[in-house]
């Protein structure tokens, strides 16, 4: 909707005020609503740019509209004549200029994202060296799988004081009070200023990196996974030692070198042409848990700001990585099946398992093993 924020009026006779509606098409129909004096013989409305998203992640641009009006005196209406100046980002004249847009942008994420909650001691003393900092993506009503998770997988952290670190990330909601509550029990939850929602995932995954470069500089390596994860420590230190080096400049995990946007709008994944126009992607690292160096991380961030929003965070990590110059660097035993009959094939393959439900996960735990032993 087109927001009036000025409207000067000169020359007029009285101050009858009449609502009018008025329907300006510009290759788009958008409804406005004026306030018009009936006897005003020239009008000026002023319109700032606003910004719109779509429920795919799509970002419309109105930029400064002027209007300018002449009205004729009418002895029951008011015919207005109307000159319009408007651009939107996600209606460009043709093909090439969908392609620019999806590849260049300015402040992109130029800002930090606004926290609620910033739990900035988890990290310190900043002298003392982290060997991992894992960063968990949750939802508001997850607390039975956060409390899972920290009553199995995360004692690996001694309670967030030894060589491993771990922070909840999470976005508004209307559970915030609760969040609150949660954390001063738990001190491990980090709360961003935007909607908790699934096309909000790249905010919450941009959040996190640009948490870890700010309060967690001294830890070495850094993974991203979700609160539906296992996560097999051992696994974990095992693959990040055989591949410290090439994780300087890559990113590790179940990976595809192509994909390609799914157009079906019934389905979760779902890419608009208007949000993304090209016909793949650069491949990208599944979401569900990918392990990677600050290093990297701190490369992402910067050039956050040039790359344009797009709603799914694992793809939107990749266009990053390859804008960097970067790489996706695949590793075994990610997204593995657990053997609940062999513990010891665990140990030697497995590093996360997805869709695990609560009691899978404490069930997984609870099976002897020596490698779950802290």
């Amino acid at each position: 909707m087109l927001k009036i924020v000025h409207m000067k009026r000169r020359n007029f006779q009285t101050t009858v005020v009449r609502l009018l509606p008025c329907i300006i098409s510009l290759g788009i129909a958008f409804p406005m609503f004026c306030y018009l004096y009936t006897n005003v013989r020239s009008l000026t409305l002023y319109v700032k740019p606003f910004f719109e998203y779509d429920g795919t992640g799509g970002t419309k641009v109105v930029q400064t509209i002027k209007t300018f009006t002449t009205l004729q005196k009418s002895h029951t209406q008011t015919i207005v004549k109307l000159n319009q100046t408007m651009h939107t980002r996600t209606k460009p004249s043709n093909k090439q200029n969908q392609i620019v847009r999806q590849h260049k942008c300015t402040g992109c994420f130029s800002e930090s994202i606004d926290l609620i909650i910033n739990n900035e001691e988890i990290c310190k003393p900043s002298n003392e060296s982290i060997d991992i900092l894992i960063m968990i993506m949750s939802s508001p009503q997850n607390k039975l799988s956060r409390d899972a998770i920290r009553d199995t997988w995360l004692k690996h952290t001694k309670m967030n004081k030894g060589n491993i670190r771990y922070v909840f990330l999470l976005g508004e909601s209307q559970m915030t009070k609760e969040l609150e509550e949660e954390n001063f029990q738990t001190m491990d939850i980090i709360l961003g200023s935007f909607k908790d929602t699934y096309n909000n995932l790249t905010y919450k995954t941009m959040m996190s990196f640009q948490w870890a470069t700010k309060h967690c500089r001294n830890a070495q390596f850094v993974m991203k996974t979700d609160d539906d994860v296992y996560v097999h420590i051992p696994g974990l230190k095992r693959v990040i030692n055989e591949n410290a080096n090439a994780l300087q400049n890559a990113v590790g995990g179940s990976c595809q070198r192509i994909a390609s946007p799914i157009r079906d709008k019934r389905s979760k994944w779902y890419a608009s042409f208007e949000s993304y126009p090209e016909k793949t992607y650069p491949g990208y690292c599944s979401g569900t848990g990918y392990v990677t160096s600050l290093n990297v991380i701190t490369k992402i961030v910067e050039i956050s700001k040039t790359v344009p929003f797009f709603h799914l965070e694992d793809v939107y990590v990749a266009l990053c990585i390859k804008k960097n110059g970067l790489r996706l660097h695949p590793i075994s035993g990610f997204m593995l099946a657990y053997d609940f009959r062999n513990c010891e094939n665990n140990d030697n393959k497995l590093v996360t398992i997805h869709q695990v439900s609560v009691s899978m996960l404490r069930r997984i735990w609870e099976i002897p093993c020596n490698s779950n032993n802290v």
